[in-house]
């Protein structure tokens, strides 16, 4: 019934494409950002998770997957040969039916800045300095000027938008966290 009162598209090049979504959306199927999205992503990933763990452990390497972020690592010297594992990588994940995204694909050796999912993993995962930076200055200002000078975007409860923030980077760091937190604490939030 939902569907039924979507206007069909004026354009009638996009009538076949219209009757293929409604198709698609009367099959059931779990919404995106469901509570039960990360296991689904899971299950329909475990088949390629054994076979590409099973790969890096071969190349003496380690297999990560955050969502649909693919990571591999080793020590010193592992990366060696990249396009062979690369191109090993995408024939696995071919044949568990998914797809890489060439613009997401990168090789960063260990000289380099090295970052994943938002995060630098260089030695070990970090929100990026300059985000904490970012962050650090929004909490110096708001105590400065007021809150209401800091939120240019107008993002609603914008203290509790702030404090995720703060806990993201505490996830990761906690000392860093308690003074971004301790700061955040010192925002008379009724200005």
């Amino acid at each position: 019934a939902a569907w039924r009162g979507v206007p069909r598209p004026a354009d009638p090049g996009l009538l076949d494409a219209h009757w293929r979504l409604g198709r698609r959306l009367a099959a059931p199927h779990l919404p995106q950002g469901a509570p039960t999205s990360p296991a689904t992503a899971n299950l329909a990933a475990f088949g390629l998770d054994v076979r590409l763990t099973a790969l890096a452990a071969a190349w003496g390497g380690r297999y990560t997957r955050y969502a649909d972020d693919l990571a591999f690592s080793g020590d010193a010297g592992w990366g060696r040969g990249t396009s062979r594992l690369l191109d090993a990588v995408e024939e696995v994940v071919r044949d568990e039916g998914f797809r890489l995204n060439p613009r997401k694909t990168a090789v960063m050796p260990r000289a380099g800045r090295q970052s994943l999912a938002g995060l630098v993993v260089n030695d070990r995962p970090r929100v990026a300095r300059h985000e904490v930076d970012l962050l650090r200055a929004i909490l110096h200002n708001c105590r400065r000027h007021g809150p209401s000078t800091q939120n240019r975007d107008q993002v609603p409860a914008f203290a509790e938008h702030l404090r995720g923030r703060i806990a993201w980077v505490a996830q990761h760091d906690p000392a860093r966290g308690a003074r971004l937190l301790a700061e955040h604490g010192a925002i008379d939030w009724t200005r």
